[in-house]
Order: C-alpha cells, then sequence, then structure tokens
C-alpha cells in the first residue's frame, strides 16, 4: 500500500480497500478523456494524470509520455503537490529548482511545465490532502495563454471529483459519467467558440510584453491568410497593417496600463494573399503582481460593413445625377476649409457657376436631354485641371467649386477662364449635339466676412454681376464699392 497516500487517506478516514481499487484499477476512461482534453485546449504535446505511490509518482493517464514511474526528486509534481498550489514554469533551464532535472537535461528534454494538485477530500469533516496532479509540459519553452490555468484547475476540479467519487461510494460509475460529460461539455464550448470565430470573421491573439511570444486562434490565422501555426513575430504581425507601427502600439499599452481601459483600433489591412481589408481590433492589458506582462484581444474582419458603411456615406455626400458632391457635402467641406483657412492662413477661393439658359433647354428639349448637359458639367468640373478642388451641385443647373490649391488661387482669372472654355464645349445628349455655356462668379476668402454665410454672398454678388454685365463670362467679387484686380473673363 503507497504508505503516503494511504496515511493521506487515513488521515480523512478513506479505507485501504478503498485505495486499493482506486490505485489497482485500470486507467479510467474519465482520467483518460480529461488528460486529452488538457492536451487539447491548450495545444499541449504532453499531458498526465499523476499519483502520488510513496516516494514516486505513477501516470494514472497521459499522452505523450512514457506510462512508467517517476521519483518525487525528479518529478515537477513534487513541487506542485508540497505547494498544494497551482505551478507555471515557462522555461526549466532558467529555474533552478529544476535545472538539473533528469527530464530537463536529456535528449527530448522538457522546458514547460503547468500542473494543479489533486485532492482528496472528506466532506463531513473537512479535511483535505493533495494526493496528485494534472499536468501538461512542452519541449520548447512557452507561457500559458490567456484563460488555461482556470482551464486546466477546472479539469482540475472534474478529476477531483472522479477521485471522491472512485474511493467513496458505490455510485463511482454514475459520477465518473458525469465527469466525462462535462470533459465532452468543454470539447463542445471550444468546437462552438471555432464556429462563432468562423461566423463572426473574428480571431483571438495574444502575446507577452517580455518574451514578444505570440498566441493566435485559428480565426487570426484565416484573417491574415496564413497558414495555421504559422510562426510570426510581433514585428511581422504589425507589418500587416498601415498606420500604425510598433512604438504607436507601445505608446497604447502604455496607455492602457495607466488607465486600466482596454484600446480598440480600427485600420486597413493587407493579408498574406495580397486582399485588402479593413479590421477592428480591441484589446487590454494583462497584469500579474502589478506588472503588465501580456496584451490579449479580439481582431474582426469588418470589411464588408467597412465598404457598405462606405458606400452609404459617398450616397449621402455625392449627387446622385453629376456624380459630384451634393449641397450638404459642399456646406461641411466649405466649413472645414474656413476652419483650416482661420487657423492656416491657408488662402482659399470659392467659385459660383449657374449653366446659361438652361430652362429653355429642359422646356424645348425635355428633363432627360437637361440631365445629360448636369452629367456633362459634372464631369467637366472633376477635371485634372482643377487639381483636386471641391466640385459640387448645389441644385438644379448651380454649381459651386471650392479652391484649395496655392497656384490655382494665385490665378482664379486664368482658372475662370479655362473653366468657362471647357463649359463651352457641345454636349452629345439624347437630341443631338447641344451648345451649352455658364456664367461664373468668384471670390477669395481673405476678402469675405469669416463665414460660409458671408463668403457664399461675396461669390454670388459676384456671380449676379457678371451675369447682369455678360452671360457667359466670368468676374471676381468687387469689395466696398471698388473693383478687385481680377478683370473680366471670357
Amino acid at each position: 500500500m503507497p504508505e503516503r497516500l494511504y496515511n493521506a487517506a487515513r488521515e480523512i478516514a478513506i479505507s485501504p480497500a478503498e485505495l486499493q481499487t482506486l490505485l489497482a484499477a485500470a486507467p479510467d476512461a474519465a482520467f483518460e478523456m480529461v488528460a486529452k482534453v488538457a492536451r487539447e485546449l491548450i495545444a499541449a504535446p504532453i499531458a498526465a494524470v499523476n499519483l502520488i505511490e510513496g516516494d514516486r509518482f505513477w501516470v494514472k493517464a497521459g499522452y505523450g509520455m512514457p506510462k512508467q514511474p517517476l521519483p518525487r526528486a525528479e518529478a515537477f509534481c513534487d513541487v506542485t503537490v508540497d505547494s498544494d498550489a497551482p505551478l507555471v514554469v515557462d522555461d526549466a533551464t532558467t529555474d533552478p529548482r529544476f535545472r538539473s532535472l533528469a527530464v530537463v537535461t536529456a535528449a527530448d528534454p522538457v522546458r514547460f511545465y503547468a500542473g494543479v494538485p489533486l485532492h482528496v477530500t472528506d466532506r463531513v469533516r473537512q479535511v483535505t490532502e493533495a494526493v496528485g496532479t494534472l499536468c501538461i509540459m512542452d519541449v520548447i519553452p512557452r507561457s500559458l495563454p490567456p484563460g488555461a490555468l482556470a482551464v486546466l484547475r477546472q479539469l482540475g476540479d472534474i478529476l477531483e471529483k472522479v477521485i471522491e467519487a472512485e474511493v467513496a461510494t458505490a455510485g463511482a460509475v454514475a459520477i465518473a459519467r458525469t465527469a466525462a460529460e462535462q470533459s465532452l461539455q468543454l470539447r463542445r464550448h471550444d468546437l462552438t467558440f471555432r464556429q462563432a470565430e468562423r461566423l463572426a470573421r473574428i480571431g483571438s491573439w495574444w502575446f507577452s510584453l517580455e518574451t514578444d511570444e505570440t498566441l493566435w486562434s485559428e480565426g487570426m490565422y484565416r484573417i491574415y491568410e496564413l497558414p495555421a501555426n504559422t510562426a510570426l513575430s510581433v514585428d511581422e504581425a504589425i507589418g500587416f497593417f498601415s498606420g500604425i507601427s510598433r512604438p504607436d502600439l507601445a505608446a497604447l499599452v502604455e496607455k492602457t496600463t495607466q488607465t486600466g481601459e482596454p484600446f480598440t483600433l480600427e485600420l486597413d489591412f493587407v493579408t498574406a494573399k495580397g486582399n485588402q481589408r479593413r479590421v477592428r481590433s480591441i484589446a487590454h492589458v494583462e497584469f500579474e503582481e502589478g506588472r503588465a506582462t501580456g496584451v490579449s484581444g479580439v481582431m474582426q474582419d469588418i470589411t464588408e460593413h467597412w465598404l457598405l458603411e462606405e458606400k452609404l456615406r459617398r450616397s449621402a455626400d455625392t449627387d446622385s445625377l453629376t456624380g459630384i458632391a451634393n449641397r450638404s457635402a459642399f456646406n461641411r467641406a466649405l466649413s472645414e476649409a474656413i476652419d483650416r483657412a482661420r487657423s492656416t492662413q491657408a488662402p482659399f477661393a470659392l467659385m459660383l457657376i449657374d449653366l446659361d439658359e438652361f430652362k429653355g433647354i429642359n422646356d424645348t428639349h425635355g428633363h432627360v436631354v437637361g440631365d445629360d448637359m448636369l452629367r456633362a458639367v459634372g464631369a467637366r468640373l472633376r477635371d485634372p485641371m482643377l487639381a483636386g478642388s471641391l466640385a459640387a451641385r448645389l441644385g438644379g443647373d448651380e454649381f459651386a467649386l471650392i479652391v484649395t490649391d496655392p497656384a490655382l488661387h494665385a490665378d482664379l482669372p486664368g482658372v475662370a477662364g479655362r473653366l468657362l472654355e471647357q463649359l463651352r464645349q457641345p454636349v452629345e445628349t439624347a437630341a443631338g449635339v447641344l451648345p451649352i455655356s455658364a456664367t461664373i462668379g468668384y471670390a477669395r476668402f481673405e476678402d469675405c466676412p469669416e463665414t460660409a454665410r458671408g463668403f457664399i454672398h461675396c461669390a454670388d454678388k459676384a456671380l449676379y454681376e457678371a451675369k447682369r454685365e455678360r452671360r457667359g463670362s466670368a468676374r471676381g467679387y468687387r469689395t466696398f464699392g471698388r473693383r478687385s484686380s481680377d478683370e473680366p473673363a471670357g
């Protein structure tokens, strides 16, 4: 009879016969299943349930290791049992307690260990003794992913129920079946999570601030369009994004370390296959003993949703007939330009454009032909010669141009003249080729009141003057009763 376990059992009033049944039984399905679940959920090559037998441990159930007894002095599990607390060893070669163990110095050495103690409990007398461990191991140094230790504890709780059932009552079979069902439920939960990742186009990730080690779920590899388990450093992973660098990420981590609040990023992203994506990532910093040790989060591919939003935004800001900005977008752009001019003194100008005799075209040829004319004007207002000026249809046959390019601003009469020439070109319509012309009034922001309303009034006054003198021409704004330096154009 194993002395240590027998003594522990005697302390908590478990009979030798019950202990003999426990130790002599073949590996139980529940133990095997929990060890397998632990191995798969935490992605470790080795998992075992070890029980104490005198001065050694023997393997009740295990995967990835020989099922032979191991002296307690040569076992990580001895520290787990003696401390009666979970033990995690990221790299045994750096830990003086374990670096000389045979399993660490062997040809195929163990480097990583995580284990939780297993107990036998007399619930009547409230006495508990550690009698073994549930552990996972790996041949390479690593860290537990977020939540993994909690999973290991939960699986240990299941095993303790199995042990208690086997040594306590004749109802051991029923309780073992319940434990097996709980183990299977864990696997089902994992499968459900993977399916949810796929449906929601999300992935979860974690990286160590101390070692730069990264862990990804399957969903992350799908978003990146990389083969599963591809090894990437943090810098390599960041390299797929536009608009963020490692220092930027470090600043975010520092901020959330101080505030405790998670951070959210929404960025453009290019996959390993060169596909353009839009992704959102929400992350938080993890702490151990007040020290920031890692960052974990969730990333979601929001490309379809973002493209739909962009389309809706463009639709809301675009005149459906001409394809240029509508009045709402014009008002917003003008306000933004005024704000920039106030803060930076950047010069800009406003041109108002009215088509000549457009009502007669509609009355004579109908609205279909009128629409052809308006579409042509919209296309001409997007001409590259306007150097990115914002063109907008304000309504009917009224158009506007916000001119922000310094070179164009310096030669507004010339710009107006060239634009008039463009707008005089005949248009191919449903009724054939028809003539067209326009009249332009323009104003410089620096010559007008510093409000949108006042600025528009200046340009509108210049347009009225141009129409009064000669349609098909352009005029600059007259300030305070004197003509501006702009000569008539057209």
